[in-house]
């Protein structure tokens, strides 16, 4: 009794004044269950913005004793991920994706450690906005050697795309005889760890002593995928960097990341050894992330122009005065395009890639707008809910690119960038975004350009508009669907 008294008096010292927890729906009638009974199983997202409706910006749950807080509008998540971003940048504790399945390599998931901050140092270094620029020749050759393979190979067979995601300048660069081993092990790793990332998906992120289950006990099923995903997260460090650094040592290794991290060798640790196990990790994390999430960026894209066909035409026309027929776009572009820039931004908001965002935690209690948010809360920015807020981007389930030409900017009153919702918030905001959206601008205008992308049809001739539809975990992308991809021209399909 002593002891229960003793947890209740310190708990409601650290919240003196008494203030409430953010407001949420009513936890289960048993014991400890908390509101475990309301979380969907899949598209979480959904559940949580009609929660947002209903109570408000900040949205507290509790599952199995843990608390989560779930973000469902951009000023607060400005106000607390951006603006408070010193208490609020760290990780919660994964014990299933860092522990057991080895991906405490990754910087995106680490704690707000020193460790974390010399690896961010290191993934700047590479991808900050001047530095990407280097990387545009590359892309461009990508983008225009034939970016339809990127965008309709899936059709054939679900994430074949992803060798191309996976051969941009993010980690290293290959010739296409041994992609399909290194794309293999980067896809079934990172769809490994996004599927074991969703909050509440194994039970030993919530007791983590289940670490030390034996695999073999009843119910451990969980430790079989755990090793099968460590074992590919070891093969997707140690196989490209085995052949980048034979490539470098031959002389032959192409312009990437990896070559720029060389290039800078002594300058992010005086450990040689320690400097090459970060250099090593910094581009698994970037190679895997290339392969999924620019992959389902262009997956979205090409999903949006079968539900609103009339943006091609009007893409085209601008193409056609602008660029015209005896080349194709580049960056160079980019400011006379104002529409593909528009397709871009509104590809980011109308579905995210990752639409719960990386999980924050908080450092030390904290208070907004009247609430009180206790150390160690779990902090779920839900970003696909934010971009779909009527206030800032009304009917936002319709795909709109003149949402965002001729407005002011956001400070002005205008509509909010979603590059600033899809990449994340404050200290922990994506560091390869300005490549990425690079990539994403190179693809949509070459292949809008080039490509007429058209419903299926069924057996009685009638286009089949696939739903949109998604897979569940950390990071997402639409369900298989067909669609039809053909040339504009005999003239578009020779500049490929």
């Amino acid at each position: 009794v002593a002891s229960l008294s003793g947890l209740y008096l310190r708990k409601r010292s650290r919240n003196a004044l008494g203030l409430p927890y953010p407001p949420g729906p009513e936890p289960s009638p048993i014991p400890f269950l908390g509101n475990l009974p309301d979380m969907p199983s899949s598209e979480e997202w959904h559940t949580f913005t009609e929660w947002g409706k209903q109570y408000g910006p900040l949205v507290m749950i509790s599952i199995l004793g843990k608390k989560m807080c779930i973000i469902n509008t951009a000023k607060a998540a400005t106000d607390l991920l951006d603006q408070r971003s010193s208490i609020y940048s760290d990780r919660p504790s994964m014990p299933m994706v860092c522990d057991l399945m080895g991906w405490d390599f990754n910087m995106g998931l680490q704690p707000y450690t020193p460790a974390y901050t010399t690896a961010r140092k290191l993934f700047h270094f590479g991808f900050n906005n001047r530095a990407s620029e280097q990387y545009i020749p590359i892309q461009t050759v990508r983008s225009t050697q034939n970016p339809v393979i990127v965008v309709s190979s899936f059709i054939a067979r679900d994430h074949l795309g992803s060798r191309q995601a996976a051969q941009e300048p993010g980690a290293v660069r290959r010739d296409s005889a041994i992609d399909d081993e290194f794309v293999r092990v980067a896809e079934e790793a990172q769809l490994a760890m996004v599927s074991a990332a969703r909050p509440g998906a194994y039970l030993v992120d919530i007791f983590p002593i289940l670490k030390y289950v034996p695999e073999w006990f009843p119910g451990a099923r969980f430790k079989r995928v755990a090793r099968e995903g460590y074992e590919l997260a070891q093969e997707l460090q140690e196989k490209p960097w085995a052949w980048a650094q034979d490539q470098f040592a031959k002389g032959e290794a192409k312009p990437s990341f990896f070559t720029a991290l060389l290039a800078a060798k002594g300058s992010f640790s005086k450990d040689a050894t320690e400097e090459e196990k970060m250099m090593k990790k910094s581009c698994a994390v970037m190679y895997a992330t290339a392969a999924d999430t620019i992959l389902a960026s262009l997956l979205n894209f090409v999903l949006a122009m079968l539900h609103a066909p009339e943006v091609q035409i009007k893409a085209r026309e601008e193409l056609d005065r602008v660029v015209g027929a005896a080349r194709l776009a580049t960056i160079a572009d980019r400011k006379d395009l104002p529409y593909i820039d528009a397709i871009v931004k509104e590809t980011y908001r109308w579905e995210q890639v990752i639409p719960l965002g990386v999980p924050h935690r908080v450092m030390q209690d904290d208070v907004y707008d009247g609430y009180f948010i206790p150390e160690g809360t779990t902090m779920i920015p839900n970003q696909w809910g934010i971009a779909h807020d009527e206030s800032m981007y009304p009917d936002a389930m319709s795909y709109r690119p003149e949402r965002f030409i001729g407005v002011p900017d956001a400070k002005d009153g205008g509509p909010r960038n979603p590059n600033t919702i899809a990449f994340g918030w404050g200290r922990r905001i994506c560091p390869g975004r300005f490549m990425a959206e690079n990539q994403l601008w190179l693809h949509v205008a070459t292949t809008l350009q080039c490509f007429n992308i058209d419903p299926a049809v069924d057996d009685n001739g009638m286009p089949v508009i696939p739903p949109r539809t998604y897979t569940s975990g950390m990071a997402s992308r639409p369900l298989p669907f067909t669609c039809k991809i053909t040339p504009r021209s005999a003239a578009y399909a020779s500049l490929i």
